[in-house]
C-alpha cells in the first residue's frame, strides 16, 4: 500500500466521453481534484481511423496542450493454415496492425520530443520502456532584447540527459515502477543504482500513477512539469498499446490500409481483452 500523502494522479473515465480520462490529484490525503484531462482520437473521426493518438490537455481549457501521441502502425499479413482459409471462406485473413519498437511524446512551451523505447524482456526478465530528459530545458536569462523575442533552441546533443525506464512490476502485470537509471551524454550512457521515480498501477476501473516525491532531489531535471507529463502521458499510452491494450487501439476499419513491409524489431499486438 502506497503512502496517500504521495502526489498521486488518478485516471478514471470521463462522464461526458468514456473515450477519454480526467486525472485527479491528490497530495497528503486532500481532496481529488481534476487537474488533466487525457483526451483520445475520436474513432468515429475519419482522420483518426488506422492509428492511435492521445493528448494530455487541461482540465478547464482543452485548448492548452501539454502533450501529445500519434503511433501509425505498420502492417504484417498473418500467414493461416489451409483449414484456417477453408474455415473463413477462402479468403485470405486482414491485416494485423504491428505494435511499434518506440512511442513519441511531443511536447509543448517548451517544444521538444521524447522517445519512449521498448526494451524487450529475456528469460525471466520483464519487459522495460526507456527514455530520457535532458538537464538543462530552458535557456539563462539574458539582456538582449533579440534572445528574450526568439524561441528556444532544440536542446543540444550536448547537455547531459537523465535515463529513466518503466519496468513492469513482473513478466504478466500490469503494474510499472519508473527508475531513474543513469545519465547519457553525446549517446554515451553511464549506469547508476535505481532510484525509484513513480509507481503505475492498473486497476480494473482506473489507474493511478504516484510520483515518489522523496526521491526527486536526487533528479537533475531542470524541467519538472515536463518529467510530470512524461510520466503521466508516457504511463497511460504504454498501458493502452502494450500493458492492457484497449479494444481496438488503432481505430481499424473493416478494410486496413496496404501492407508496407514489417519493421525490423517490431511485433504484433497481444491479444485484445
Amino acid at each position: 500500500m502506497l503512502d496517500e500523502n504521495l502526489p498521486t494522479f488518478h485516471f478514471r473515465p470521463s462522464s461526458d466521453n468514456p473515450s477519454n480520462t480526467v486525472l485527479y490529484f491528490t497530495h497528503q490525503g486532500s481532496e481529488l481534484t481534476p487537474h488533466y484531462l487525457l483526451k483520445r482520437a475520436d474513432p468515429a473521426n475519419p482522420v483518426a481511423r488506422n492509428k492511435y493518438a492521445s493528448a494530455l490537455t487541461d482540465i478547464a481549457s482543452q485548448q492548452i496542450i501539454y502533450a501529445e501521441v500519434l503511433v501509425e502502425p505498420e502492417w504484417t499479413q498473418p500467414t493461416l493454415s489451409t483449414a484456417e482459409v477453408r474455415a473463413q471462406g477462402g479468403q485470405p485473413a486482414p491485416p494485423q496492425p504491428i505494435l511499434p519498437d518506440q512511442v513519441t511524446l511531443q511536447l509543448y512551451n517548451p517544444d521538444s520530443q521524447v522517445v519512449i523505447k521498448t526494451k524487450a524482456g529475456s528469460w525471466g526478465k520483464s519487459d522495460s520502456w526507456e527514455f530520457e530528459m535532458p538537464e538543462q530545458t530552458f535557456r539563462e536569462p539574458s539582456a538582449s532584447m533579440i534572445d528574450r523575442s526568439s524561441s528556444d533552441p532544440p536542446v543540444s546533443d550536448t547537455v547531459p540527459k537523465v535515463v529513466f525506464r518503466w519496468k513492469r512490476d513482473g513478466r504478466l502485470s500490469k503494474d510499472m515502477t519508473c527508475y531513474m537509471v543513469g545519465k547519457s551524454v553525446a549517446g554515451k550512457k553511464s549506469k547508476e543504482p535505481d532510484i525509484t521515480v513513480a509507481m503505475y498501477k492498473d486497476k480494473k476501473n482506473e489507474s493511478a500513477v504516484t510520483i515518489y516525491e522523496p526521491n526527486l532531489q536526487r533528479v537533475d531535471v531542470e524541467d519538472r512539469k515536463g518529467l510530470d507529463i512524461v510520466l503521466l502521458l508516457g504511463a497511460e499510452v504504454l498501458r493502452d498499446l502494450f500493458l492492457n491494450p484497449r479494444q481496438n487501439v488503432f481505430n481499424l476499419t473493416a478494410v486496413p490500409p496496404p501492407i508496407s513491409g514489417r519493421r525490423k524489431n517490431s511485433k504484433p499486438p497481444p491479444p485484445q481483452p
